[in-house]
């Protein structure tokens, strides 16, 4: 235990007599008692950890609270929510990879003093190193250590440290890159190493921790830029300056992860990793392309620790999860969930296998590329290098007796054919197609050369569907009555409860990164296909009369469901018009 006394020389002088040592300090300033402060003290140093994570982490005391009372009995400044914008030449008073490996963040500069910002105020060690490291006198701040590691990430970038001792080490040889092999970004011993393998590892486990569901690296002239997806909206990572030095070693970092071509840099290629991070499993898909600035990459993240295979959990309402249950409860049929790219069309067709999967029955999978790993299923991946696509599958899918089938994509005339010809053939279909609505499903598959008659015969029933973001309830705010029944008269103009609606805007907050929303929610559209609609499809009637003969019979459109959700407070009226729009 470190007893305060030499180096207090930056403390108010009228306290040095009050202040005995660090537990006498933490128990007044907690409240705990000296004797549990002692234990907890004990226990910490048994394990090499701080005080003040002991106390926060297992004595059960907010760290905020605790940082706050430490810096008011030792007179040190106290930074509640970090220090707003930093100037330039504040920051390079310290380098990245001393504020990293540090964890101190400068946050001002007055009459020749350098502030900064502290977790600890009991680590004098580690604070007299960097009093010797830096060229100027230094005032301690003392902040939460969460926030000073969101000041560097903010400030200097994601891996500023690993950059920038990279980059100063570096002469002319390339860094090393790995090789192959089991990833764990949990791995403390790597973290601390500055390779380009921690690099990437460090961007990976930021993207996993604020739920990402892709990378996004993009060469550009003298800048790479980082950018992750969450809940279906990139938003830029800030990143060192100097990563752009360090591209071609980043991705050749993760083709060596995916199993890639290191090589091959003039032409796509697509692979698979598999990362795990605090004992969560992730599937990472692996797409390279080449531009005229170097090589672009894409990394989806598949966590399967938050795979909610359920159509409750999806956002499915009740009148549509029961007719989306009779529709696979049927023996046979073709069965389109159809959407863009990310709408979450292949997650709902899992949802439904598994509700399908019995003992009893065979189900075979083709996809490209394979996004749930499961079992009681065959699953296959196609291989178009090898001659191995969706229509060769299909064939080879019909000798092995299968009950159920999924066809990942239809994307041509052969595919479609083979997957309606087993629907009339006594198999259970799934696919999934890009349209915009459910009913030009149905044009879709006629547009490629798929005669009417074996449409209207094969096809049970067509989602479709997107995903809209969730209004943050940590922090939604109602909007005014004014704009409130503008917007009723606007978009719920004749709809039941429209007079007395209740719209919310998003504000943002810590729990939704200051997006104002936070996760996303299913709004579909489910046609059955009735024998009325059958005969309107045999007789190649044009689209209207589907959807409207579809719309007396109970279809709720797009527009519809999410309106509905509009309604139940789950989302906003700015989301859905950014994914959707009202019929005319």
């Amino acid at each position: 235990m470190t007893v305060l006394g030499q180096n207090m020389s930056l403390i108010d002088g009228d306290r040095l007599g009050s202040i005995m040592d660090e537990v006498g300090l933490c128990a007044e300033a907690t409240g705990l008692g000296r004797q549990r402060v002692s234990q907890l003290a004990e226990f910490a140093s048994e394990r090499g950890e701080s005080l003040i994570e002991a106390l926060a982490s297992r004595g059960g005391v907010d760290e905020e609270q605790l940082t706050r009372r430490l810096a008011e009995l030792l007179g040190i400044q106290f930074l509640s929510d970090g220090a707003g914008e930093i100037p330039d030449q504040v920051l390079q008073r310290i380098s990245p990879a001393l504020a990293a490996h540090y964890e101190v963040m400068p946050v001002a500069q007055s009459n020749g003093r350098l502030t900064v910002a502290f977790w600890d105020p009991f680590d004098w060690h580690r604070w007299d190193e960097l009093s010797h490291m830096v060229d100027m006198p230094l005032e301690k701040a003392l902040c939460k250590r969460s926030a000073i590691r969101e000041m560097i990430r903010s400030n200097y970038g994601v891996g500023a440290g690993t950059v920038d001792h990279i980059t100063s080490s570096r002469h002319e040889e390339e860094p090393d890159v790995g090789s192959h092999g089991s990833f764990d970004l949990s791995d403390e011993q790597a973290a601390n190493e500055p390779t380009v393998v921690n690099l990437v590892n460090q961007v990976l486990t930021e993207a996993i921790r604020s739920n990402a569901t892709d990378v996004h690296l993009e060469p550009y002239e003298s800048t790479y830029r980082v950018r992750y997806r969450v809940d279906g909206m990139l938003e830029d990572v800030p990143m060192p300056a100097n990563l752009w030095t360090l591209r071609k070693a980043v991705v050749s970092r993760i083709k060596i992860m995916s199993r890639l071509d290191i090589t091959e840099k003039r032409l796509p290629q697509d692979g698979r990793a598999e990362v795990s991070l605090d004992d969560k499993r992730c599937d990472l898909r692996v797409s390279v392309l080449p531009g005229i600035h170097g090589e672009a990459v894409v990394i989806r993240i598949q966590n399967r620790e938050n795979v909610a295979l359920d159509l409750e959990s999806l956002g499915f309402d009740q009148s549509e999860r029961e007719k989306i249950e009779s529709l696979i409860s049927r023996p046979h049929g073709l069965i389109l969930v159809t959407g863009p790219t990310g709408s979450g069309k292949t997650t709902t067709i899992y949802t439904c296998l598994k509700m399908v999967c019995q003992p009893e029955r065979k189900i075979v999978t083709i996809e490209d590329p394979v996004e749930y790993w499961m079992d009681d299923m065959l699953q296959m991946q196609v291989h178009r290098d090898i001659g191995f696509t969706f229509a060769r599958a299909l064939r080879s899918m019909l000798r092995h007796d299968p009950d159920i089938m999924l066809v990942g994509e239809i994307r041509d005339r052969e595919t479609a054919e083979i997957a309606i010809r087993s629907a009339l053939t006594g198999h259970m279909v799934f696919a999934t197609l890009h349209t915009n609505d459910a009913a030009s499903a149905v044009t879709r598959l006629c547009d490629i050369g798929i005669e009417p008659f074996l449409v209207a015969s094969s096809l049970q029933g067509i989602f479709a569907q997107r995903l809209v973001r969730r209004v943050c309830t940590h922090c939604r705010s109602e909007v005014d009555p004014e704009t409130a029944r503008d917007l009723s008269e606007a978009l719920l103009h004749g709809r039941p409860g429209a007079s007395d609606a209740k719209f919310w805007k998003p504000v943002g907050c810590e729990r939704c990164r200051f997006t104002g929303y936070l996760g996303r929610t299913v709004v579909a559209e489910v046609l059955t296909v009735s024998s009325a609609v059958r005969q309107l499809i045999q007789q190649s009637e044009p689209l209207e009369r589907i959807k409207e003969l579809a719309s007396r019979e109970g279809t709720r459109s797009l527009w519809d469901s999410a309106m509905a959700k509009v309604l139940s407070g789950d989302t906003t009226s700015e989301e859905v018009l950014r994914v959707t729009q009202k019929e005319t």
